[in-house]
């Protein structure tokens, strides 16, 4: 694998990754309104607790547990973003996945190194359809590819088990 890969399309989209589906930005929707909701509704009980009312403070509270849906609200928005610079590549000897808008990141991991592909799909995926890949190829290192449609899942795994049977021979 060339320095050229590695360097140049950790930062530009383009054609040699396979992109998630569109239906990975609703996924990402869906998870991110749960998760604002609840960190919501928690912030507003906690400090509804523990901050005396007739110090006048309901304001201050209005203000902090309105924070978190606007975080929510612009993150949102940046989805889309996200999953223009995420995506995978089974090349040759490796599987690269990259992912990140802010912070990118790139992992690679050779085909003789993985011990465990392991398919996933929670509630809200199994509702799109779509499901997560993980990658072992260590006790604490993995990769995750997806969400991808449950067909594609599928292939992948076939696909990086046998990959990973020819290299583990090879080696």
């Amino acid at each position: 694998m060339d320095a050229d890969l590695h360097q140049g399309q950790l930062f530009l989209p383009n054609e040699d990754f396979t992109r998630l589906p569109r239906k990975a930005i609703a996924l990402w929707r869906i998870e991110l309104a749960i998760t604002a909701a609840l960190l919501t509704s928690v912030i507003a009980a906690m400090l509804g607790v523990l901050m005396p009312w007739w110090l006048d403070w309901d304001r201050h509270l209005a203000l902090l547990a309105a924070l978190v849906p606007l975080q929510a609200s612009w993150m949102w928005f940046r989805l889309k973003a996200r999953w223009r610079f995420t995506g995978y590549r089974l090349a040759d000897d490796e599987a690269l996945v990259r992912h990140g808008l802010l912070e990118r990141s790139l992992e690679t991991f050779p085909y003789g190194r993985v011990q465990l592909v392991e398919v996933s799909s929670g509630f809200w995926a199994r509702r799109l359809g779509l499901a997560h890949v993980a990658v072992s190829i260590g006790v604490r290192e993995h990769a995750e590819i997806g969400p991808v449609s449950t067909q594609e899942a599928a292939r992948l795994r076939s696909e990086l088990t046998e990959l990973t049977r020819q290299k583990a021979v090879e080696l």
